[in-house]
């Protein structure tokens, strides 16, 4: 898709919408893009709000709380691993296979906590951005294993990314996931490791083209003596080792001293390509997959770095801008496999169905498992979400939503954890034949257009809505299978896999 502007200039794109602009179509747009969906109750309340004191309320920084089942889980593991202490061959076996299916259980509780927390419309712009930064500061379950340091690392991203960008990339410096999944912890003055000091500058801050080789090499030494420890208030917490460190003379961008880790990033972000860096990946993530020119957005940039790179002014000034609500944005960028999931639920008022083996199965074959990212690169996003595999195992989630199964056939424990959620008071899982009644005393050509308005971001070819309105037009005993599989057929369709 080329991108087109017409007579705007870089800095009028990014001036707010006219609230005569401001309407039930804009809004829906909005809330598909920084959240999940866009059901007409919010809508309307976005649309009385207004469009700045909308986005403002979206990032107002609510806490997730650590998942009880995962810190019952990882203080088990500590239990065990104390247990292995001066035991046989067999006992230590034993104990080993305990840990492992308690580090099975701290992260399946983590995800499903998670889920459900970012299911609730009031966090999901919050936790939609929390994924944003997860997707520049990449960590993996595959690497770290430990469910507990990935909620700590998850948790660093929500508590300090609406302050300074660039007080965050410190503490994530200090992150114990990212020190492990780099190395840093390996790094020492006799043998600097150059992971960190390469992604941070290439996928965190910069971009390729905006340092050197020596600039990295130089870089790695400031952050030996990097480790982390066990933590009485966090699952691991951060420890630096002197005794590890370089503290001798470097010389980063040109600038000699004794520079530590804090005092090069400071100077990484003195460097043009950070006040670019930023911007344009949040374009990338919620605007478009094609580029935004870098003439457009240099004026952004460079007011994100008059304001000591402010997260949440950025969030603000992108959201409202004229640039973000531009038609050619509207109903093109493909959903991820998590927005497509926590979607579907809000769309039809579901609450995601607590079996957390099943979540895990599901978001593996869509393509994006939780907290397991590929590479360092994080996921590819937009067309690559889409594959023959990956769309089936979309459409059989719509199907596994419309058509609930027998409960019965379910094993004991995921029939505990459905009567578990139903005593707290979650529900339902499932598209019933009763959340369908209100819709069956709509004429077939009424339903279908309340349909396509309700789920898709643009209406649908005439071809599609009039083979739904023939296949819903049939004797009342028969409709509500009808509008059941013609609810299939929306979710299903290549329209739906858009916002």
């Amino acid at each position: 898709m080329s991108l087109e502007f017409g007579q705007s200039s870089p800095r009028q794109v990014w001036q707010p919408l006219p609230p005569d602009r401001w309407n039930t179509q804009t809004a829906a747009h909005l809330l598909r893009r920084m959240g999940f969906s866009s059901r007409p109750a919010d809508v309307q309340h976005a649309v009385n709000d207004g469009l700045a004191a909308t986005v403002k309320d979206a990032f107002k920084g609510r806490e997730f709380p650590v998942p009880t089942k995962t810190w019952d889980a990882e203080q088990e593991i500590q239990y065990y691993r104390r247990g292995m202490k001066n035991q046989d061959e067999k006992t230590r076996r034993e104990l080993r296979a305990k840990i492992n299916k308690a580090e099975r259980t701290a992260f399946a509780e983590f995800g499903m906590a998670w889920f459900e927390f970012a299911r609730r419309p009031e966090n999901s712009a919050q936790e939609k951005y929390v994924l944003f930064l997860e997707s520049i500061f990449v960590v993996a379950r595959n690497k770290i294993k430990k469910a507990g340091v990935l909620y700590d690392h998850q948790n660093i991203l929500r508590r300090e990314g609406f302050g300074s960008y660039r007080d965050l990339t410190k503490t994530i410096s200090r992150s114990p996931a990212m020190i492990q999944y780099l190395d840093l912890h390996r790094s020492t003055k006799d043998a600097p490791n150059e992971n960190f000091a390469r992604e941070l500058m290439e996928l965190f801050t910069l971009g390729e083209g905006n340092y050197t080789e020596q600039d990295i090499k130089e870089a790695a030494r400031a952050f030996t003596g990097y480790y982390y420890k066990g933590s009485e208030f966090y699952f691991a917490e951060f420890n630096f080792r002197p005794h590890a460190y370089d503290n001798g003379v470097k010389t980063v961008f040109g600038q000699t001293g004794r520079w530590n880790g804090d005092e090069v990033i400071e100077m990484i972000f003195e460097q043009p390509g950070a006040k670019l860096f930023v911007p344009r990946e949040l374009c990338l993530f919620y605007l478009s997959e094609t580029p935004i020119p870098d003439e457009y957005l240099q004026p952004l940039a460079d007011e994100w770095a008059k304001r000591d790179f402010d997260q949440r002014w950025l969030l603000q000034t992108i959201f409202t801008s004229e640039l973000f609500f531009a038609p050619q944005f509207q109903g093109e960028l493909i959903k991820s496999p998590i927005h497509y999931t926590i979607g579907l639920c809000q769309d039809m008022n579901l609450d995601i169905f607590p079996v957390p083996q099943r979540l895990e199965n599901q978001l593996r074959a869509m393509g994006q498992p939780f907290q397991n990212p590929p590479n360092v690169r994080g996921w590819l996003g937009g067309k690559h979400w889409i594959t023959a595999s990956t769309l089936s195992a979309r459409q059989q989630l719509v199907r596994n939503l419309l058509y609930p199964p027998n409960l019965k056939n379910l094993n004991a424990d995921e029939q505990m954890r459905i009567e578990e959620a139903v005593e707290d008071g979650k529900g339902p899982f499932f598209v019933d034949d009763e959340r369908l009644e209100p819709l069956l005393a709509k004429d077939s050509p009424d339903l279908i257009n309340h349909l396509c308005r309700y789920f898709l971001p643009r209406d649908p070819s005439d071809d599609f809505k009039e083979q739904l309105i023939t296949h819903v037009k049939v004797p009342p005993r028969q409709r509500t299978d009808r509008v059941r599989q013609a609810l299939l057929a929306l979710l299903q369709s290549p329209a739906y896999q858009v916002s």
